[in-house]
């Protein structure tokens, strides 16, 4: 990867390919082992290194702020959901759903809004995602293929440094969060005990998150004019 690109990255940015590459690893580890433990530890600690990176920036004021706080309460519960048992992992994970958008709500009603803000929002639901899709796999609910849709995210940010985009970040956007929580929630009926319902309803959104992500990519990286148009 071009010394360049790196540079041109504000830090965050530089943390999110390193938050990217390792939690990739964790994933390995975690099908090797048949456990999602590894992603709950590598990613849990990143979350926390984010926040470290972003000391004195967590918002224009510089104080961590009531929306930051709402996401790391929502990034705690994820620890929670290896541990839970199907009736409890479905209760958490609808908690951490709809208070998702609680934090953007109390950010921008505050003057609270921020790139680490930003990055903290979305890196919490990617870890919630990847984890629920782990949970799936690990207790044989699902193929081994849905950690795929899990790592959607993870893949897609190392794309953005190697191609020529002139963000490393994508824009959030409505249709974006309406394919999420539609795949979130088709993964919570993984763990109810009706396959012919769940599979066919985790397939639909899977093929809508990439849809959503290669939507985002096209959007971000600039295409060459056809010959002659300037």
């Amino acid at each position: 990867m071009p010394t360049s690109l790196l540079a041109s990255a504000t830090p965050i940015e530089r943390w999110s390919l390193a938050n990217a590459a390792s939690v990739l690893a964790a994933t390995a580890g975690a099908w090797t082992r048949g456990s999602v433990w590894p992603i709950v530890l590598v990613g849990g600690t990143l979350l926390v290194g984010l926040a470290v990176v972003a000391h004195g920036r967590w918002t224009p004021q510089g104080h961590f702020g009531r929306a930051n706080a709402v996401t790391a309460l929502r990034a705690g519960l994820l620890g929670l959901l290896p541990v839970a048992d199907p009736a409890g992992l479905i209760a958490l994970s609808l908690v951490i759903l709809t208070t998702d958008g609680l934090d953007g709500w109390l950010a921008r009603r505050g003057d609270l809004e921020s790139e680490f803000g930003a990055f903290f929002d979305k890196e919490t639901d990617a870890l919630f995602l990847l984890l629920l899709c782990g949970l799936a796999a690990v207790d044989d609910r699902l193929p081994v293929w849905i950690f795929g849709a899990g790592l959607l995210r993870y893949v897609f940010v190392p794309l953005l440094f190697l191609l020529p985009a002139p963000k490393k970040t994508e824009e959030r956007s409505s249709g974006a969060r309406y394919v999420y929580t539609a795949m979130v929630l088709a993964l919570l009926t993984a763990f109810l005990p009706y396959p012919d319902l769940y599979e066919p309803l985790v397939a639909l959104a899977s093929g809508a998150l990439v849809l959503s992500f290669a939507r985002s990519l096209w959007r971000i990286v600039p295409r060459r004019q056809p010959f002659g148009e300037r």
